[in-house]
């Protein structure tokens, strides 16, 4: 009986202590489980000033971002860039809304799309990361290859000489035509230029006047082939009618007239006065200035006024150095004297040369990264290095002098040598673009799980078009999504987060079906790049079953 009795009591322990353990277990769960949603519940960001998405012809005074939650008081970031990604807003941050939210003052900003990332802690310890943009006035789109395009200005399409075909002997006597130019142009400009000095020896004299005659004759020319070359490939192999009207109303038209016209005057040279030659330079050099790629970039007068005082200060190394070699062919004692001279002033040209190439590198460029885009940025870096050539020939030269020793006809025909190099060099870098071309980006993935489209128009920074297609699986909830997102991550600023593009369905016409699977199409519009570089975007799709899919693909715009 006793033995019955303490088995029975046993039994009831362990029943009460395995209820006690299920009570606790049960409990521990509803408990993690609290801390689980509390946990998911991160801050969120409810609302912003200016709004995301929103354009207004003012510039707003701050940015406000107000969280559902009370933030960190400490490692917050928020910055407003700019089209450039600089920056904008230098104020101090403050906290507001009992400490919800964020505001920093902002100058007075011009037209533009800037934009918002921010970056802060809630009080609970989790990291809250974005971005959005915002628009103030409407701003025009930035400067890209296509503006640059001469063929553009007239009103064709036509690809640069050789661009898709190689070097052609067309496209080849294309380039030796503005070679020619601008040998004739420089040679004669620094002749002129030299002109002015009223020291000069007879000897030095004689040389200039004839070598002025020469380039003047040389320069006419080189000018008329120069134009019609560049008048037969704008013209596309139109009739002679075309011609007629890119000459009369084009502005690159009018000026290959005036260049025609002072080409003209340049046979009469050798009979103008020494302000004439003056005049006839400053004319020249402007319209040469005027028709290249500076007169796109604003403020004009500033890029105009960098590429004007580059090309005087070629002309005067040019010119100088063409003079000196034909004096030292006449007597050599007398080309030693003139070398003092030019070398010092050469010397100065060089640096001229160095700054003004420099700034204007920087006018077209938004970084010297983009050297390595374009055949143009390759022949900017052949022109530095044969710069670079001829600054160790004239310090070979110079110190010859300073020891009382004539320049050696080696190192003399060298120099013309890296300066015929650089004429080259100009001449075609002259007809390249500094700044890639854009290209609408069409990108296609297929998969097991879903398909999907992705296409951005013009891929430009700035305003873009956005169409997203999806497929997913029949047999998953009739292949619908729940939720479709596409997010832009900039690379070239690690500091700014994803900037969401607010997608809305539309119809889509194209016959692009897959057998068991659903196509679904979205579509957004606005200035959801704000700016140039390396971007990454990211597709998060959601399916009838919860399950999420997260496709990306990297893209470069200019």
């Amino acid at each position: 009986m006793y033995i019955k009795d303490r088995a029975a009591l046993g039994n009831r322990n362990r029943t009460t202590f395995t209820r006690l353990m299920l009570v606790a277990i049960g409990a521990l769960w509803m408990l993690a489980a609290g801390f689980i949603g509390r946990a998911d519940a991160h801050a969120e960001l409810v609302g912003t000033s200016p709004v995301a998405g929103s354009q207004s012809d003012a510039s707003p005074q701050e940015v406000r971002l107000v969280f559902n939650e009370r933030l960190d008081s400490g490692g917050a970031k928020l910055q407003v860039l700019d089209e450039s990604s600089s920056n904008v807003a230098k104020g101090k941050l403050s906290y507001i809304e009992e400490g919800k939210g964020l505001t920093v003052a902002l100058p007075k900003l011009g037209e533009g799309h800037y934009t918002v990332s921010y970056s802060v802690i809630s009080a609970d310890g989790h990291p809250i990361s974005g971005a959005y943009v915002f628009t103030v006035g409407d701003p025009a789109p930035l400067t890209d290859a296509r503006e640059l395009d001469p063929h553009s200005q007239v009103g064709h399409g036509h690809n640069h000489p050789g661009a898709s075909e190689g070097l052609t002997i067309e496209s080849f006597l294309h380039y030796a035509s503005r070679v020619l130019y601008y040998a004739g142009l420089l040679s004669l400009s620094g002749l002129l230029l030299w002109s002015l000095h009223r020291q000069a020896s007879p000897l030095v004299r004689r040389v200039r006047e004839h070598a002025i005659g020469l380039a003047g004759k040389f320069a006419l020319v080189a000018t008329l082939t120069y134009v019609f070359f560049s008048l037969k490939d704008l013209a596309e192999d139109e009739p002679l009618s075309e011609w007629g009207r890119i000459l009369t109303e084009t502005t690159i038209g009018r000026l290959y007239i005036a260049e025609l016209l002072m080409a003209l005057a340049a046979l009469l040279l050798t009979r103008f006065a020494p302000i004439a030659r003056l005049f006839w330079i400053a004319i020249a050099l402007f319209i040469e200035s005027w028709s290249g790629h500076a007169v796109v970039y604003e403020p004009i007068g500033y890029s105009v006024g960098l590429d004007f005082v580059h090309l005087l200060a070629a002309s005067l190394w040019s010119g100088g150095l063409v003079l000196l070699l034909a004096v030292w062919l006449r007597e050599r004692p007398e080309a030693g004297r003139f070398a003092l001279l030019f070398s010092k002033w050469a010397l100065l040209a060089f640096l001229a040369l160095w700054v003004t190439g420099i700034l204007s590198t920087l006018r077209f460029l938004p970084s010297i990264a983009y050297l390595q885009y374009t055949k143009w940025g390759s022949w900017l870096i052949v022109k530095a290095a044969l710069s670079l050539l001829v600054a160790v020939t004239a310090f070979l030269i110079r110190l010859r002098l300073r020891k009382g020793d004539l320049p050696r006809g080696a190192l003399l025909k060298a120099d013309i040598g890296l300066l015929c190099a650089i004429v080259v060099t100009i001449g075609v870098l002259t007809y390249q673009t500094p700044l890639p071309a854009n290209k609408p980006l069409s990108y296609h993935q297929m998969g097991t799980d879903m398909h999907f489209t992705l296409r951005i128009s013009p891929n430009a920074p700035g305003d873009n078009e956005f169409k997203l297609k999806i497929w997913l699986p029949l047999s998953i909830g009739e292949g619908k999504a729940k939720r479709v997102q596409l997010r832009l991550l900039p690379h070239d600023k690690s500091e700014v987060g994803y900037i969401d593009v607010p997608l809305e369905p539309y119809t889509d016409e194209e016959l692009d079906a897959f057998p068991d699977f659903v196509k679904s199409t979205y579509t957004a519009k606005g200035p959801f790049m704000p700016f140039a570089g390396e971007w990454t975007a990211q597709v998060r799709v959601t399916d009838a079953a919860d399950t999420e899919y997260v496709k990306e693909t990297t893209f470069r715009n200019y």
